[in-house]
Order: C-alpha cells, then sequence, then structure tokens
C-alpha cells in the first residue's frame, strides 16, 4: 500500500542550541525520530500499537549527516517516508530543510520489531514491508556492513544509566547513544570541530542502573570509532562519527 511523506514543522528552541546557538547533533536526531514515530501513529503502527499484539519496533541502525545545523528560533522542517525493506528490517528516510527548503540533514534508519516476551526480533510483517513509497534508493546508503574492530582506546567515559536515559520501551533512548558517543570527547581528538555525520548501531538494552563503558578510536581525518559495552564487555552499541 502506497503511502505519503510525514511532514512536520519545527520551531527550534533555545534548550536544543549548543553554545554556538545552533541546534545540536542529538537533537536533530530527536526530530527525525519523534517525527518517524507521528507518521508509524498516523499508520497504526505506533508502538502502543504493537505493543497491544506483544511486539514494539526496535532501532536498528541509524545513518545521519548534516551539512548546515539551523540556528536557536529558526523555521524548519522533517520530511520522512517509509522506504524499501526487507523480511527483517523496515527502512526510513528523513530529510531537514529550512523555510525555502533548502537541505540541512538527511539520514536512513533501519528498524526491526521485537517480541516483547522473548525479546528477539521477529519477521516483518507483509504489509509493513510493502508500506512504502516504492523508493528503492535512499538519501544516505542503508549500510549493512559491519564496523571495523577497536583494537587501540584513545579515550575512554563510564557513565552510570539514569532514569531519564529510559524511553517507552523500558530501555535507554537511542539518541542518548549518540549524546554518549559525541558529547564527552576531549578537544584532542575532535580539534574544535562538530559531529557533521554518524551512522550507529545498536547490538542489545541497556537498562537503569547500569554502569557502562564508553570506548572511543581515532581513525584519523577527523572520523572516530565508538563502542558501547556493559560491565561484562557485551557490546551495546557502535558507531563510526566524522567531524568537521
Amino acid at each position: 500500500m502506497p503511502v505519503s511523506k510525514h511532514q512536520d514543522s519545527i520551531n527550534i528552541r533555545s534548550y536544543e542550541a549548543g553554545p554556538d546557538g545552533a541546534v545540536t547533533l542529538p537533537h536533530i536526531a530527536n526530530y527525525f525520530q519523534e517525527s518517524a514515530g507521528r507518521h508509524a501513529h498516523q499508520l497504526d503502527l505506533d508502538i502502543s500499537d504493537l505493543q497491544e499484539k506483544g511486539a514494539t519496533w526496535v532501532l536498528y541502525r541509524m545513518h545521519i549527516k548534516v551539512d548546515q545545523f539551523p540556528r536557536r528560533w529558526e523555521d524548519v522542517t522533517v520530511n520522512t517516508w517509509p522506504s524499501s525493506g526487507d523480511g527483517v528490517r523496515a527502512f526510513r528516510d528523513y530529510e531537514l530543510t529550512n523555510k525555502s527548503g533548502q537541505q540541512l540533514a538527511v539520514g536512513v534508519s533501519q528498524w526491526m520489531i521485537l517480541n516483547t516476551s522473548t525479546r528477539r526480533p521477529m519477521r516483518m510483517p507483509r504489509h509493513i514491508v510493502e508500506l512504502n513509497l516504492g523508493v528503492t534508493s535512499h538519501l544516505l546508503p542503508a549500510d549493512k556492513q559491519p564496523f571495523p574492530d577497536i583494537d587501540t582506546v584513545d579515550h575512554e567515559l563510564s557513565v552510570p544509566v539514569g532514569l531519564y536515559d529510559i524511553d517507552m520501551n523500558h530501555h535507554v533512548n537511542n539518541v542518548r547513544y549518540i549524546e554518549w558517543m559525541t558529547g564527552y570527547l576531549p578537544d584532542s581528538l575532535i580539534k574544535k570541530a562538530k559531529c557533521r555525520e554518524i551512522s550507529i548501531q545498536f547490538h542489545k538494552e541497556a537498562v537503569a542502573g547500569w554502569p557502562i563503558r564508553v570506548i572511543t578510536k581515532d581513525l584519523g581525518n577527523r572520523s572516530l570509532l565508538h563502542n558501547i559495552l556493559n560491565t561484562d564487555g557485551e557490546l551495546l552499541a557502535e558507531g563510526l562519527s566524522r567531524w568537521r
């Protein structure tokens, strides 16, 4: 069943801007995630709709690239739509534009449906796979390749998972991982640059009260590799960020 693109208008609030007055990368990720949720609700595929059937949406992978960061009180628009998918993943594209229609940022996400009892992925129902615009290309590559391993650590951070890190699925909100990966780095690694691109893959859930480790490797050319681990050394999420 073909569907229309979903559109949300946003006025950037002061608390969404960083020290330079421009919106932060995590808030752009929040805009994308919120618009995806609104569109899913319109299509009767919201988290609450799935939870009634013993399932829920989980974000498997996200890729965001920012060309220009809009500033405080600027009016922007998020366009989002379901794109191509397969039997396991549902894909969704995102575009952030200014009031002139100029493209500021783009993204593509890959979602899975999780059985809430077994906590294991379910095969995507056919009506969800077919719920797209017939688009087989994406605004960014829908990466499936694994990230390189981190063999040397250039920065490490320990963070306790707090109550406000938890979302409606009762685990850490996806955007918190982006904040932990990109928001605590020394200037020796980022050299006063801003993170303008991140690709992140989620592996395991984290819940309130857990202590976690965030390790980072400098790949050169202002590219950083990130792992988020629990105290047993299990990989919770991994990502690659680019700075300029």
